[in-house]
Formats: C-alpha cells, structure tokens, sequence
C-alpha cells in the first residue's frame, strides 16, 4: 500500500514483522494441543510450513519497505526524526519518484537483494543515505536472509547449497532432515562455531532474531 509519510510506512512494517512472529510462535503452540478423534492433528512438518510462510511474508514486508521509503525519501518527504538526505533528483510527484526508480532499472526495481538496494541508493542520494550504511552494518546477517528467502522460494540447488552452507556456519555440522522452516523455529545457541557470540537472553529463534536484524536496519532506514 502506498503512503505519504515515512513514520506510516515504518509502523507499517514493525506491525507486520510482529505479527509473523507471533503466527509462527502460535504455530508452534499448536502442535502440543491435543485435538478430539477424527479431527487432523496440528504436526510438526505443519508447524515447519507455517514459520517458513511467516518468514517469507515478513521478507515481503521488508522488501515492500525499502521500495515505499525509497520513493518517499526521493519524493523529498521527511523522516519522523532527522534529516532528509541529499538527493540527485527532484520529482515533483511520486508517480514520477517511481517512473524514475523503475526506468533507472529497466524493466523493475528489485528490492530483494540489498547489495542492489545499496548500489541504487549511492546513485540517487549523497552517500547513499540512509541505506548504505545501515544495510552494511547487517550485511552478513542481511545475506543469511536473504539466503534463506531464496531457498523457501525457489527450487534450485544453488539455492540449497547456500542455505546447507549457512546452517554449517551456524550449527557446525547439518542435521538430517533439517528443513528450512525447523531451523527458523530453532532456539539459537549461546554461540556459533565461529565464536559469534549470540545474545542468549531472552531465548531467540533463528526467526525472531533475523526479524530483530530487519527492525535494526530500518529504524536506521527511518530514524524515529
């Protein structure tokens, strides 16, 4: 949905972000309910698909605030608390803030891949404010979302090998029959085989903590 502010749009991704937490948390509450004969059990492997179906509607959001705030910033709109960057380009409608985000890239403007979103932001505002450096500041844990979008996505076996490859980094060997959505539900433990120290409390799921690394980005993005 388009807006008119920054403060909107912000508001509008936190409330998503927390309500695919709290779907994939339920869901995981589901499982242990017992349900009367003849009624289908709430199992496991559904428990899996729910969190990986919040996960990907959560990257969707995400990816639905970078397009809105982009256009907003070069629309010349203000953020809640800060100031509005330096851009290359003036138009003087959004409808024209958008034909020149999307021209700029062709055919459409891809907001799945950050590395794109910095590289389109250090061509239209100073410096590449305010995404450059809020999306470097998370760019390994940014790639591991975006990783694991691309595994629920799609099929490939690129794709699963990249996803295989960050559950070794993480977990130090790969479980057997491990699904995408089983890890998303996963406490996280106090540290990874790297020694990457994991905030131990509160107890994270590998959800809830990629979804805290999106809040942190974008309340950079959108200072308020």
């Amino acid at each position: 949905m388009a807006h008119h502010k920054l403060g909107t749009t912000l508001t509008s991704l936190i409330k998503q972000l927390g309500q695919m937490e709290q779907f994939a948390a339920a869901a995981q509450q589901w499982v242990s309910i017992p349900t009367p004969k003849g009624v289908p059990k709430f199992t496991v492997p559904h428990m899996e698909m729910v969190t990986e179906m919040a996960f990907l509607r959560a990257f969707s959001a995400w990816e639905a605030f970078l397009e809105e705030s982009f256009i907003l910033y070069l629309w010349g709109k203000d953020p809640p608390r800060g100031r509005t960057p330096k851009r290359y380009a003036y138009p003087p409608t959004r409808k024209v803030a958008e034909q020149i985000v999307v021209t700029e890239s062709r055919d459409y403007a891809d907001w799945s891949k950050f590395q794109n979103v910095i590289g389109r932001a250090e061509r239209f505002f100073e410096n590449g404010k305010p995404y450059s450096g809020a999306l470097k500041s998370q760019q390994s844990k940014l790639q591991d979302i975006q990783t694991i979008r691309n595994a629920i996505a799609h099929s490939s076996a690129y794709s699963w090998e990249r996803f295989q490859r960050l559950i070794r980094g993480e977990l130090g060997t790969y479980p057997p029959n491990l699904t995408i959505g089983g890890f998303l539900a996963m406490t996280i433990p106090h540290s990874s085989r790297t020694g990457r120290v994991i905030p131990p409390s509160p107890p994270l799921s590998y959800l809830e903590f990629y979804l805290s690394v999106i809040q942190l980005v974008v309340d950079r993005i959108v200072p308020s």
